[in-house]
């Protein structure tokens, strides 16, 4: 028999609309105040609320030197806009499975990046939250009484070479987050995808209408292959250099981590059932891995222009340090 999650179909009425990350047309150089900061993506939030399960970059992990965080106008060090300093996050050590962008905050004040060789100061900092997990496993997706698709179960349990669990326990045997694929049709034994959401453990419809969870604990991609064609758009026009800004907002990276979780059969499904699982979750890694490429070098190619603008030469050579351990 299979369970059902609680808010598998009601959250589709009150997720938001997706959209590419934020854009930013003829942002760049602006001056301080201007149309940048009219056009946040994420307003303020308050008090902003995340799970214990998943840490952000907090202002102890940079180098502030016992300084202050946040600044005044009066501080004439140079301010890069709204980038994600992942150079400062060691992946490679402890690679999460899933890497989240949230912006915490769009407002005048400017957090200390680093006090040497010189003071930098970041504007509308965005913070990644990592999501670790270690197993990985299926449910029918099920929508008033019919099976629609498939869920994903990424678990912080067991090592593959442990014993399973010999029964489920709570929401999806100690689930940090879960993939909800939904297919064209009204099985789910076809590979094509018809929509594609990442949910997070924090996230409840009623948590996202009130603002007490960021909107990267609610992912959806109705159309997996167009989200992927505006994502290599936005990575072109930042290679080429065009005036525009990137905020990961929508998007996500996977590690290798990811990449090396095997997906264990349901021992309530018959075998087809499980092969139809494994196909489509084949088919589901693909688009993951796919947009956390775009993601990952559309973020490099940006932070690389606000670098440039600034002229913070200290980081040309480092800040892209990161990408190597992004699938």
């Amino acid at each position: 028999m299979s369970v059902r999650f609680p808010f598998e179909s009601q959250h589709q009425r009150c997720a938001p609309t997706p959209l590419v990350g934020g854009i930013y047309g003829q942002a760049i150089g602006l001056p301080v105040g201007g149309l940048w900061v009219s056009m946040a993506v994420s307003p303020p939030r308050s008090p902003p609320m995340l799970p214990a399960t998943a840490p952000t970059l907090v202002v102890e992990s940079l180098e502030l030197n016992n300084e202050a965080v946040c600044t005044d106008d009066s501080d004439e060090s140079p301010v890069l806009e709204q980038i994600c300093p992942l150079w400062l996050h060691d992946l490679a050590t402890r690679a999460p499975a899933l890497l989240l962008f949230d912006q915490t905050s769009a407002a005048s004040e400017a957090t200390l990046l680093q006090s040497h060789p010189r003071r930098l100061r970041v504007r509308g900092i965005v913070t990644p939250r990592p999501v670790e997990a270690r197993s990985l496993t299926w449910r029918p997706l099920v929508d008033a009484g019919e099976v629609v698709g498939v869920v994903f179960l990424l678990g912080s349990g067991r090592d593959a070479d442990e014993k399973p669990a010999t029964r489920m326990r709570g929401r999806g045997n100690d689930a940090v987050a879960r993939i909800e694929v939904r297919s064209t049709a009204a099985t789910a034994a076809q590979d094509s995808l018809g929509s594609v959401a990442v949910v997070q453990s924090s996230y409840s419809p009623l948590a996202m209408a009130s603002g007490m969870v960021d909107p990267s604990s609610y992912l959806l991609y109705t159309d997996p292959e167009a989200h992927l064609a505006s994502m290599r758009t936005v990575r072109t026009q930042l290679q080429q250099g065009e005036d525009v800004g990137y905020v990961p907002s929508r998007e996500l990276c996977v590690t290798s981590a990811f990449n090396r979780l095997v997906l264990r059969s349901n021992q309530a499904e018959t075998a087809d059932h499980n092969d139809d699982a494994r196909r489509v979750w084949q088919t589901t890694k693909l688009f993951l891995k796919t947009l956390s490429a775009l993601t990952a070098d559309s973020v490099v190619a940006y932070n690389a222009t606000e670098i440039d603008r600034v002229n913070a030469f200290e980081l040309r050579h480092g800040h892209g340090s990161w990408r190597g351990s992004v699938v």
